[in-house]
């Protein structure tokens, strides 16, 4: 998989997730970008891979309907794959990883009084190019 693959399928799972969100809601974007992967042997050293990752800021939830968003966005995550990592009840954030693929997800704010949750969408390490360079 390459770069640009790996962010149109984190774009794809977060246009996925909300779709058909209750209402009232806005959503915008939080993140569009990548970061550096880093060797295993030698933590602070990148190794040429990077992680593509797409997050949607929802705001404008109802304090009394955060359990019906967080629901449905949970029901959404799941149905496209994903297992939830969590152990125990929804403290203020909730993760889950796709075991076909490896991308992962998460849910953000749960419990807050804000009004706001953010869904977040991350790519497994890959070589932008898709294939590692030769040595």
């Amino acid at each position: 998989m390459t770069q640009s693959q790996a962010k149109q399928q984190t774009a794809d799972y977060a246009g996925q997730a909300i779709t058909d969100l209750p209402q009232p809601v806005t959503t915008a974007s939080e993140r569009e970008n990548g970061t550096n992967c880093f060797k295993n042997d030698a933590p602070s050293e990148y190794d040429g891979r990077v992680v593509e990752i797409t997050e949607k800021r929802l705001s404008g939830i109802p304090a009394d309907r955060q359990a019906e968003y967080v629901e449905h966005l949970r029901a959404r995550i799941e149905s496209m794959g994903f297992q939830r990592d969590d152990s125990g009840a929804l403290r203020t954030s909730a993760h889950f990883t796709n075991p076909t693929n490896k991308f992962t997800s998460s849910i953000d704010g749960i419990g807050s009084s804000y009004g706001t949750l953010v869904i977040g969408f991350s790519s497994p390490c890959v070589w932008p190019n898709g294939t590692k360079p030769p040595h």
